[in-house]
């Protein structure tokens, strides 16, 4: 995939999480489409976020993401100059810290948890209640699991831990017969990963539990990874579930396996 389509389809993703708050340069977006399939042409890339009174001005220039970091600038009025002092700063180390990778939707789901920090510390200071209306859901977190007849496909098991970091989810696969999916992280983001698995081929795939309304000390998982545990049966398709289960009640979740296999 050229780095231009690349620019492309993160746009593309960033408009369905927050349509028509999107303003894109016609230019750019011109030049970007008609290069779309062009190895050698790389133009920047350049977009507006606009919500009620939070803007952010995005710049993707013509080696982004494997050459150049974006470049973002943030302005909300009810900022003083040291907190954008603070948030600016903030986007600056996460856009270093993941250089080369496509990392807009992971600025704004850290950028609007800063925010609501800020928020919250000026609603308990001066009782100031303009937060915009629009304001993104940023507060609200959920843990999603689905229970799959199997997961073998690779092609899947890819796709799948592309999109967790596409949208900054994480949790686990468990793959074989049966396979376990576990995601979580901003509800919006959940969303969006079940609208995509589900469109995938399945023999059977069912969203066996939701957790909907977490807040985000209540995570469970640093990161989305596939999990091994000795492997049996004919094909050696199939993982120990009881190294699943210990493995659940180390981290507090003993009462989910119940769910998940309705024991």
């Amino acid at each position: 995939m050229t780095l231009t389509q690349q620019k492309l389809d993160e746009l593309e993703i960033i408009e369905s999480i927050y349509p028509e708050k999107i303003e894109a340069d016609n230019h750019d977006l011109v030049n970007c489409q008609d290069c779309a399939n062009d190895p050698g042409k790389h133009p920047m890339l350049r977009f507006n976020i606009k919500f009620d009174q939070l803007h952010l001005e995005v710049l993707l220039p013509s080696d982004y993401p494997e050459g150049a970091s974006a470049e973002i600038r943030i302005s909300w009025s009810a900022l003083d100059s040291s907190q954008e002092f603070q948030i600016h700063d903030s986007i600056k180390l996460i856009l270093s810290e993941n250089k080369g990778d496509s990392v807009i939707l992971l600025v704004m789901s850290e950028l609007t948890n800063l925010l609501l920090d800020i928020v919250n510390d000026q609603l308990q200071s001066r009782n100031l209640e303009d937060t915009p209306a629009d304001f993104p859901e940023a507060s609200i977190y959920s843990r999603v699991w689905y229970y799959a007849h199997h997961i073998y496909s690779r092609e899947k098991r890819t796709n799948m831990l592309q999109w967790s970091k596409e949208w900054c989810l994480t949790g686990f696969i468990l793959p074989g017969k049966p396979g376990i999916i576990c995601i979580e992280g901003l509800k919006k983001n959940c969303k969006e990963f079940n609208s995509r698995v589900r469109a995938m081929n399945w023999q059977l795939l069912k969203l066996q539990h939701e957790e909907p309304t977490l807040a985000s000390e209540e995570m469970k998982f640093e990161d989305f990874k596939e999990l091994i545990f000795d492997v049996h049966g004919r094909d050696n398709k199939h993982q120990d579930l009881g190294q699943f289960r210990t493995f659940l009640s180390e981290i507090g979740l003993d009462n989910v396996f119940q769910v998940l296999f309705n024991v």
